[in-house]
């Protein structure tokens, strides 16, 4: 997908991508866990042992485990259907980011180039705010957790977010969700149609943006904050 600036390269996870994705995942258990997240894990013996007995990461034996990975569980004919899926709606994607542009001048940061990667672990989407790497987790059937498109366009949002707002202003885990929700489900509304919204977001902070003041969002949560 090419945009003036900005560019999309979507692809499944190398097996080494993978393997290295689901130890982080498996090191995150006890907070998706505490946050309501469903994360799956490889139908094998040696991980789902792993996954029951988190400690057990302490001493794993890492290039066993990439070694048994890559021979018993990863397949890339995983992805094929989930990157059909994704590609069929990237040009709303596009759209969104050119709306994303007039953000830049409360340093909403976009990327000239984001690799979208799929994946068959984790929550539904995750990203890397320093890379403009997002992760998006799919079922070999091609379906997701939410629409496609609408994860890429969530998590652009967040990574445009985290340095001028998130941090900025100390947001905690379910006020910055609850923040991304409702710049999706009410600035994008044309686009992101029947967006989904997660039960875990603030419902505060989910209610003070709007399309009408997206433009002065530093000013609206600086004010949040000091309640």
């Amino acid at each position: 997908m090419n945009n003036q600036s900005t560019k999309i390269i979507i692809r499944a996870q190398t097996a080494d991508e993978e393997f290295d994705y689901l130890m982080k995942v498996l090191s995150k258990m006890d907070f998706y866990n505490q946050h309501g997240y469903k994360i799956p894990i490889p139908d094998h013996p040696f991980f789902l042992n792993i996954s029951n007995n988190l400690d057990l990461l302490k001493s794993l034996d890492m290039k066993e485990a990439k070694k048994i990975f890559k021979k018993d569980v990863y397949n890339a004919d995983f992805f094929e259907n989930g990157l059909k899926t994704v590609n069929e709606n990237i040009e709303l994607v596009e759209k969104a980011i050119k709306k994303m542009e007039e953000w830049k001048n409360w340093k909403f940061k976009l990327f000239p180039l984001y690799h979208v990667k799929l994946t068959a672990y984790g929550p539904g989407g995750s990203y890397d705010f320093n890379y403009g790497n997002i992760i998006m987790k799919t079922k070999e059937s091609g379906e997701f957790v939410r629409v496609s498109y609408h994860t890429i366009v969530h998590e652009i949002i967040h990574i445009g977010i985290e340095e001028s707002i998130v941090k900025k202003f100390e947001l905690n885990h379910v006020e910055k969700e609850g923040l991304v929700d409702s710049i999706c489900a009410n600035c994008f509304d044309d686009l992101l149609i029947d967006y989904k919204v997660q039960d875990l977001g603030d419902k505060e902070v989910f209610n003070l943006v709007s399309k009408a003041n997206i433009m002065e969002l530093p000013k609206i949560i600086k004010e949040y904050k000091k309640k």
